[in-house]
């Protein structure tokens, strides 16, 4: 069962999308997995449960995962918790999966843009809080 206070229409990743078109930089939006051992997918086969974090990484990409990261748990659960909107906006710094391929594997380490479109999002949300009161 949905808390009655969360909306139909998730606020947060809606206004993030919206600032991201404004943008017009590359985005994706879609479900992320968020863990307690983030570089267990980097050389997992030197790790001692290495067969195990294969498996369960090639679970979460046939699921259609679209990243992972360590943080949004955390924020996620919190928000529940404090029945506050949260959402989650990621720089994709690299690409693992291209790399296996044998393709290039380009790192982007600006977080510049990410920031700009969580800022924005942020205030089409306050607007959206002032006009709804």
């Amino acid at each position: 069962r949905i808390p009655t206070f969360i909306s139909s229409r998730p606020a947060v990743p809606i206004s993030l999308i919206e600032s991201a078109k404004k943008s017009k930089i590359k985005y994706h939006v879609g479900v992320i997995q968020s863990k307690d051992s983030f570089y267990g997918e980097h050389q997992p086969e030197k790790h001692p449960v290495g067969k195990e974090l294969i498996s369960k990484w090639e679970a979460w990409i046939k699921m259609g995962c679209l990243a992972s990261e360590m943080e949004s748990a955390a924020l996620f659960i919190t928000g529940m918790y404090r029945k506050v909107k949260v959402g989650c906006c990621l720089l994709v710094l690299a690409n693992q999966e291209r790399e296996r391929e044998g393709l290039t594997n380009n790192q982007n380490h600006d977080t510049d843009p990410m920031i700009r479109i969580a800022v924005d999002s942020i205030r089409n949300l306050i607007v959206q809080e002032k006009n709804n009161i």
